[in-house]
């Protein structure tokens, strides 16, 4: 292909200004693999630990009532929808647990281990005993990792549970749990039927957990038990609707930063184009002046632009692997409960990443080569060859 060698040719000839040109390309796209690399893991981490450490659909009790009662029979109804894998009712109250000296509010979740279990995982986050421990009627308690430190608590101490209203009842630690997110401090689990009788409330339950098979399901599914139940059914893409409406607006910020790195990569294209353009004039005409239609002279200079934009986004990639491979392997110092429970930069390499940051430096390159080909182009051959 005639203007393929063309500009192969005038790419040799400045060779340089070619790799600097490369190098400005690729660094480009390994910073935007890198970012978006840490984008997608923090995006990962973030929606899967919301996932995954609480209910797809959390069903309340009917506007004006504290209480679910027959919930027995509303269990069945949820239980019989399709996509529905797991149920788990609960009652919640607050209360004061005293330890010695010290004592601390805290939000007491009655449950049935097993059932609590298939809705949220809790087996994963113990740190100290059993979270099944539970499954009898007695006292017995699991409580937060800070809420257990901040009451100086070990397993097999006994904690005093004070409501207003009610007699005090003692627990016994049998577990420890660590989710790294703020309920570590303010949470605690016992029996469903213990939690009952401690709040003498009869058989009813405060709220109840689903599970649905696909978790992007919830919403419809959480409007579908409100609409035939009366119920109210609250999705975790409701309840997290601020937290993902942020990630939305900082990704779209992000995009933004994309392009303005990939500009400035692409002023270095157009700068080299541009010098080529004034250096080879005297070429231009004489190709010209030979029956070279404008439209090959000015596909001669956007094919440099996309050789060298190729070449930048191909060393793009091979840096950006390898930086993202690096950050991965680093530990940070963090406390997990500060930073849900992550102690290393969140990286997350993904073949779209790599896709996009292609694409984007191309297409930048493209319109960087765009004014010295049309430049070019519009040269007149007699001027071209008489101003050399």
């Amino acid at each position: 292909m005639f203007e393929l060698d063309v500009a192969t040719r005038h790419i040799r000839s400045r060779r340089r200004q070619t790799l600097f040109s490369i190098i400005a390309v690729a660094l480009a796209v390994g910073i935007i693999i890198v970012f978006m690399s840490m984008m997608s893991g923090y995006m990962s981490i973030l929606i899967d630990s919301t996932i995954e450490n609480q209910a797809h659909i959390t069903v309340l009790p009917k506007e004006g009532e504290d209480y679910i009662h027959l919930y027995h029979g509303l269990e069945k109804h949820i239980y019989g929808q399709e996509g529905v894998e797991a149920l788990s009712s609960y009652f919640q109250g607050e209360a004061a647990l005293q330890h010695k000296h010290d004592a601390e509010g805290v939000l007491l979740y009655g449950i049935n281990p097993n059932d609590e279990n298939r809705v949220v995982n809790r087996d994963k986050d113990m740190l100290a005993g059993e979270f099944t421990s539970l499954e009898d009627p007695g006292s017995r308690i699991i409580l937060g990792y800070k809420l257990a430190k901040n009451l100086d608590v070990e397993m097999g101490d006994t904690v005093t549970a004070q409501i207003p209203g009610t007699k005090p009842a003692d627990f016994t630690i049998t577990g420890i749990f660590q989710t790294g997110t703020p309920v570590d401090e303010t949470m605690a689990f016992t029996n469903l039927e213990r939690l009952q009788d401690f709040y003498k409330t009869g058989d009813v339950v405060t709220g109840m957990g689903v599970r649905m098979s696909d978790a992007y399901a919830a919403d419809t599914m959480a409007n579908k038990i409100d609409r035939e139940t009366g119920y109210d059914a609250v999705s975790w893409i409701e309840q997290n609707a601020e937290i993902l409406n942020l990630l939305e607006t900082s990704e779209g910020m992000v995009y933004f930063f994309y392009i303005i790195i990939f500009s400035i990569s692409g002023f270095g294209i157009a700068n080299i184009l541009i010098m080529i353009v004034m250096e080879k004039i005297g070429e231009i005409g004489m190709l010209m002046a030979m029956g070279t239609p404008r439209r090959s002279i000015m596909l001669i200079f956007l094919l440099e632009a996309g050789i060298l934009g190729m070449a930048g986004v191909i060393v793009g990639y091979v840096l950006g692997y390898g930086a993202s491979l690096a950050i991965a392997s680093i530990t940070i110092p963090i406390p997990p409960e500060m930073y849900f429970g992550m102690d290393h930069l969140p990286v997350e390499i993904e073949l779209k990443n790599f896709i996009t940051a292609g694409i984007f430096a191309m297409v930048i390159n493209i319109i960087a080569g765009v004014f010295p080909a049309r430049r070019a182009s519009k040269m007149d051959p007699v001027e071209a060859i008489y101003s050399v």
